[in-house]
């Protein structure tokens, strides 16, 4: 949902994938695709202001080259910091454990003048209502791969578990 809520925020979205994917997440908003088998994302863009890593490991590294002095990678995938545990309000202890573990992402920002944040995205009710409103607001609609019957929930599980999907698989609760 990145997308279409970037794009109904005014930024240009560029993205990457598989080639199968184009068209879909073209049509979700982004204004760029690239196909990550024949193109290196890190070798065509430079100077961007926003990325949002939901790749980690040896790639956030890779995406902080691509970002403008000043620019900000937020990552959903790599390690909590310190300023995340602060940001969280978490005991003091596990901000200095925080700040011990995250160290190399904050040195590896210093290093391209850009700043990391590490994000944890946690279902609760105010969280879920404000994005709800934004979806109305914005006329936002999903992009919906599967839906499951509840008996099936394996199945589903195991389609997210594996990447086999398109969109969001969803599990119907319904009879």
């Amino acid at each position: 949902m990145a997308i279409p809520i970037s794009k109904a925020k005014g930024l240009t979205v560029i993205t990457n994938g598989s080639a199968e994917n184009r068209d879909r997440v073209l049509e979700l908003g982004a204004t760029r695709f690239i196909d990550y088998k024949t193109e290196d994302y890190s070798e065509v863009l430079s100077d961007v202001d926003y990325v949002l890593d939901t790749l980690g490991g040896k790639e956030t590294e890779k995406q902080m080259s691509i970002l403008k002095k000043g620019g900000k990678l937020v990552s959903l995938r790599a390690m909590p910091n310190g300023s995340f545990a602060k940001r969280m309000n978490l005991p003091i202890w596990k901000q200095f454990v925080l700040g011990i573990a995250g160290r190399k992402f904050d040195r590896m920002a210093d290093k391209y003048g850009v700043s990391y944040d590490f994000i944890f995205v946690k279902s609760d009710g105010k969280q879920l209502t404000e994005v709800s409103n934004i979806f109305q607001e914005l006329k936002i609609k999903p992009s919906i791969d599967t839906v499951f019957d509840f008996d099936n929930v394996n199945d589903a599980l195991d389609k997210v578990a594996n990447g086999r999907y398109k969109g969001k698989t969803v599990i119907s609760m319904m009879e």
